[in-house]
């Protein structure tokens, strides 16, 4: 468990490892391992997951309902916290269907029961990045024409502020979302989530990309034994989006504008 082997560097990679054993990696560890031999784990590995970390989804039934069982759809959402959001947004479509596919980091790679719900998105600085990500986006447009789901976080990043002590939002979302919306003529479901990682990571996202990656971890150990209130939009038709045939820009600034107004008063 580590977010250290994406950096071709020994040093970035041994000082990662450093600062993630000091800042929350060997608590996850301890939970891991109690989660290993815990008889009584939900069934659904999310769920589980969550339980481990006392994490509930407090989303409203009715939310959850909504969301369309059948049918090509494509999941937009903000990113404020990391690895967290992924795991929320899995169990959260795991209520209405099981075709969906998560676009992640590779972090959760490799375990079984849940390999067939992600697709890995490389990191900038991975030496295959170029090469992973042309595979995803081929096999996420494949997916959807096959009228599956595809959930992602379009900003391609964790959520940070402008400024050290600034508020905290996406980038820009990139292109790429729009390019499997209008290719797949899937319906779009916005969804918003609450919060932010801690001003820590916010200050060493100013400092340094290995800084800031060295955090991710420690924020995973933030976030523990807090609800996760996760906003579902309406849904969008495609008709709703033909004026941005082409333009991607344009479409991707609207659905982060959708999905930033469900965010509570």
């Amino acid at each position: 468990m580590t977010y250290a082997g994406s950096f071709a560097s020994p040093w970035k990679r041994g000082l990662i490892r450093i600062i993630e054993n000091l800042t929350g990696r060997l608590r996850l560890l301890w939970l891991v391992r109690k989660w290993e031999v815990d008889p009584d784990r939900d069934p659904n590995f999310w769920k589980s997951v969550l339980d481990r970390l006392d994490i509930k989804l407090t989303t409203p039934q009715d939310q959850l309902d909504s969301i369309p069982k059948t049918g090509p759809l494509v999941v937009v959402s903000n990113h404020p916290h990391g690895l967290v959001d992924g795991i929320v947004m899995a169990h959260l479509l795991s209520h209405a269907r099981d075709d969906y596919k998560i676009l992640a980091r590779a972090f959760l790679r490799h375990v079984p029961r849940i390999d067939k719900y992600l697709l890995p998105v490389a990191f900038p600085h991975e030496l295959d990045a170029i090469q992973t990500n042309i595979r995803m986006r081929k096999e996420a447009i494949a997916h959807l024409k096959n009228d599956g789901c595809i959930a992602l976080f379009p900003a391609g990043t964790v959520a940070t502020s402008d400024t050290w002590f600034g508020p905290v939002v996406d980038p820009d979302w990139l292109p790429f979302t729009a390019k499997m919306i209008r290719q797949s003529g899937a319906q779009v479901l916005p969804v918003f989530f609450p919060g932010a990682n801690s001003r820590a990571y916010q200050i060493a996202d100013k400092l340094s990309v290995t800084l800031r990656q060295a955090l991710l971890l420690h924020e995973i150990k933030a976030a523990m034994h807090k609800d996760q209130k996760v906003v579902v939009g309406e849904l969008i038709d495609p008709e709703a989006l033909q004026s941005y045939e082409k333009d991607g820009p344009g479409l991707m600034k609207f659905l982060k504008q959708k999905t930033y107004d469900l965010k509570p008063v």
